[in-house]
């Protein structure tokens, strides 16, 4: 071979070993581009690699994607998402330049192109309401739980009590302690049950309850089979509770630790929460003819007075389920309107978190199993043990006896 021969094949290799180190390179640089995307209102959760704990994420779709797919939270740079908002987001997607296949895209906000707030508040699907509009529920606002570091606070409210319209229903604190007109007690029992309170105070609403509750009247009375209130939803996480309970934080937060350290059935394909109150009795007062006060307040004004109060039972539970959310609906419809037998499999498959509250003291007794479900649906008063707490309760305005509406 000639020297002009060997010279070229050189040059030519030289050449091709330049195109091949360019295109290596070329492969080893971030791809860059500008895309759009869309953040659903709506997260859900994945396990991270080397975790056994699966943790909240968002649901993101490219511009042309039909599915969603998960990302992590804070995986978008400069973006903070917020539950319950859709977003459009113009945002630079940078593929790493690295030969594996595996390497995740890296994204930087650039721009909130919409930002839509939804409600995405779990709905309940109601089996059972025989509670009346004008009724205010106050059923799970002082619930504790006992063993958990979550105090029950039942506050003092009684029938004939007065309180600034700003604490009616919800601390009940601020009671206006001026002296009151007499008032008549009306127990509903099947006989009812009535007694004058000449000096209207908690002290003494506390003595009429135990007259009442020692009287033939509630001796012969019949407490009632039927739930007044049952209702289920399905949840996308754990986390979703606050919404469906949102009249008491603390007891919600507690029930999602609860479940988040007790569930461990796999695979989870639904996750409900349900809710179920008994009713025994209503105390009730008549209309104040002559007023609330002997003497009137300058004032008026914001002052609401309770005239009933209705008392019972109640329970709150958690299911995490191996079947689809109707499949377990359809089985719990079961102790409450039909023989359940033929569901049974779903059951066993199924794990419940149960929180029942019977009495007074409002502080949440846990069960772990369907059998401890049923034993409360047939027994909700453990055979007058047990009348409840107050579960609903009406107010009317001092000023003119109208009826007080809770504003949500």
């Amino acid at each position: 071979m000639n020297m002009k021969n060997l010279s070229g094949i050189l040059l030519l290799f030289l050449c091709t070993f330049s195109v091949i180190s360019c295109d290596k390179e070329a492969d080893f640089k971030d791809k860059v581009k500008v895309i759009t995307i869309y953040v659903s209102g709506e997260t859900s959760t994945y396990t991270p690699s080397g975790s056994k704990e699966s943790i909240e994420c968002m649901l993101v779709k490219e511009d042309g994607e039909s599915e969603y797919s998960k990302l992590p939270m804070r995986s978008i740079n400069a973006f903070s998402y917020e539950k319950g908002h859709e977003y459009v987001l113009k945002v630079e997607k940078t593929k790493p330049g690295n030969p594996s296949a595996d390497a995740a895209p890296h994204y930087r906000l650039i721009e909130i192109i919409e930002d839509n707030t939804i409600d995405i508040s779990p709905k309940w699907e109601t089996l059972i309401n025989d509670s009346r509009e004008k009724e205010t529920d106050i059923s799970s606002r002082y619930l504790g739980i006992h063993g958990w570091w979550c105090i029950a606070n039942p506050p003092s409210v009684y029938v004939g009590a007065v309180f600034p319209e700003s604490t009616f229903a919800t601390s009940f604190d601020k009671s206006v302690t001026e002296k009151k007109q007499p008032i008549n007690l009306t127990f509903n029992f099947q006989i009812p049950y009535m007694t004058p309170m000449e000096d209207v105070r908690w002290i003494q609403y506390q003595k009429k309850m135990q007259e009442a509750i020692a009287s033939k009247e509630y001796k012969d009375f019949k407490f009632p089979t039927r739930p007044y209130i049952v209702q289920f939803t399905e949840l996308n996480s754990l986390d979703d509770l606050s919404l469906c309970i949102n009249d008491n934080e603390s007891f919600a937060n507690t029930l999602v630790k609860i479940g988040k350290q007790e569930l461990d059935i796999q695979p989870v394909k639904s996750l409900c929460v349900g809710k179920v109150v008994f009713k025994s009795f209503t105390v009730s007062m008549d209309i104040p003819v002559n007023g609330v006060f002997v003497e009137p307040p300058s004032n008026p004004d914001g002052l609401v007075y309770v005239r009933s109060l209705t008392y019972g039972t109640s329970a709150y539970f958690i299911i995490a389920s191996k079947y689809q959310y109707q499949e377990v609906l359809s089985a719990l419809r079961g102790p409450f309107i039909e023989n359940y037998t033929n569901h049974e499999e779903v059951l066993k498959n199924s794990q419940i978190i149960l929180l029942t509250v019977s009495d007074i003291n409002q502080t949440a007794n846990i069960g772990h199993s369907f059998a401890d479900l049923q034993t409360y649906l047939n027994n909700p008063f453990m055979d007058g043990y047990t009348y409840g707490y107050p579960i609903f309760c009406k107010g009317y305005y001092v000023k003119d006896n109208n009826l007080y509406v809770e504003q949500r």
